[in-house]
């Protein structure tokens, strides 16, 4: 009889136990994304809040101008007539201001700041496909109070949609590997080609897949879901290379911005950033088809010109692009000054940024912070290596080695890696738990022996 009363309450106090358990996670998350929300509203009030009497409406600049734009022509029923961009974050613009009634540029950066919040949940999900609720819950406030992340939402630039959607179809990938089914394999694609249809940078990222699969399967199986995932992405593509021919009657995949990006990836741009110029200096002159004799970048015949200029230019000094492109690689994650943007050892003189932009000492502890996290990642990964604990992010590790790469190629800026932070503080949070369990284990194991020497001490000798 009690026996079976002890079951009944034990089978009574699970479930609550549970209850509970689920409960404190849904209030920290909470508490989490809405200290994210708060600083992103905050960051676009901020910027909003400068409009005065002399300027009523927000001044965009460099990419703003073309992306809002592009999404105002396709409310006045223009739909894409330059191939100079892909679609997703041109629509998600003219969808905001669908839904707002009005095109107000002021409106899209208070929306922003709640789609800002959503790499903040994301992460947290991601997180617990490798590892427990606490470094889970760690890794989202990182992605909370990144400083970087929270800027994209004051900004009209494709980060703040490709940062979720990114994640999104890591997701998706991990789900498929996990549990393998075709059509998994299928979705987890499609949402890469949104991906790559908001940014094309991501449009080889199908050439990792063999490497995120699991070792014991065989070669077979490994080609169908590379070409299950390859197919759902060219499928969901496909609808806007067919609108680029039939637009301008040529193979246009995505958009024509690789030619310059390549150029400013080669060793004629990069002699010409070693001799002082800077990316907007270099736009004003050699990119100006005013003063370079009519090569258009955002044109088809301006981007083939500009990838014959490159090619011919990496041809000649392949050392140099050599050279350069294993800058590129410290660039991507610590900036350029050709970039126009702060660097790494910017972030050190806080005097200078505090006479420059006006930053608060919170910010410039924020930003600061922030530029740590690729130099502590690495060293995160150096340290799950000596544990053997890596392999669990392998997937993360590799998305981050092929961005790398990529802008290695091509050209890159600080900002384009800001998308990578969620997957670095993932890394980081695993990282720090592993430590502290292996310190715990360690301790454990050290008081066992202990016990086992005093027993043997007293019973033996």
């Amino acid at each position: 009889m009690s026996l079976a009363l002890s079951s009944t309450t034990h089978n009574k106090t699970a479930p609550l136990k549970t209850l509970n358990n689920q409960r404190w996670i849904f209030s920290a998350l909470l508490f989490i994304a809405l200290i994210a929300l708060a600083l992103r509203i905050q960051n676009s009030w901020h910027r909003i809040n400068q409009i005065s009497d002399s300027y009523p409406y927000l001044q965009l600049g460099g990419d703003e101008i073309d992306y809002e734009t592009l999404a105002h022509n396709l409310l006045q029923g223009s739909f894409f007539e330059k191939p100079w961009r892909v679609p997703v974050y041109p629509m998600f613009i003219a969808a905001i201001y669908l839904i707002l009634g009005e095109r107000s540029a002021e409106g899209l950066l208070y929306i922003q700041a709640f789609v800002g919040v959503a790499p903040v949940l994301l992460t947290f999900f991601l997180a617990r496909r490798v590892t427990k609720v606490l470094p889970a819950l760690a890794a989202a406030g990182m992605v909370a109070l990144d400083t970087s992340l929270i800027d994209h939402s004051k900004l009209i630039y494709s980060e703040i949609l490709y940062t979720p959607l990114l994640l999104i179809s890591l997701l998706t990938l991990l789900w498929a590997v996990e549990s393998p089914r075709l059509s998994r394999f299928a979705w987890a694609g499609a949402t890469m080609a949104i991906v790559t249809l908001c940014r094309p940078t991501s449009a080889l990222i199908p050439l990792i897949l063999p490497f995120l699969l699991p070792r014991a399967w065989n070669i077979k199986k490994k080609l169908l879901a590379f070409l299950i995932y390859g197919s759902s992405m060219v499928a969901i593509i496909a609808p806007w290379t067919c609108h680029n021919w039939r637009q301008y009657g040529r193979f246009l995949p995505l958009s024509v911005s690789s030619g310059v990006t390549l150029w400013q990836g080669s060793p004629e741009f990069y002699h010409l950033t070693k001799n002082g110029r800077n990316q907007l200096d270099i736009y004003d002159e050699e990119l100006n088809p005013e003063r370079n004799g009519g090569h258009d970048p955002k044109t088809i015949e301006g981007d083939q010109y500009f990838r014959r200029l490159a090619i011919r230019s990496i041809l000649a000094e392949p050392h140099v692009y050599l050279e350069y492109s294993l800058k590129k690689a410290a660039y991507l994650w610590f900036g350029s000054q050709a970039a126009g943007a702060l660097t790494y050892f910017d972030l050190y003189d806080w005097k200078e940024l505090r006479e420059w932009a006006s930053f608060s000492l919170p910010k410039l502890i924020g930003m600061f912070v922030v530029g740590q996290m690729p130099l502590v990642a690495l060293g995160a990964v150096l340290i799950l290596c000596r544990l053997r604990r890596l392999r669990p992010l392998t997937p993360f590790i590799l998305v981050c080695g092929y961005f790398t790469i990529i802008h290695m190629i091509t050209w890159p800026e600080i900002r384009y890696s800001s998308p990578l932070h969620p997957l670095l503080a993932v890394i980081i949070a695993v990282a720090a738990f592993e430590v502290v369990e292996w310190k715990r284990h360690r301790k454990k194991s050290l008081r066992c022996r202990q016990q086992e020497v005093k027993i043997y001490e007293r019973y033996c000798c």
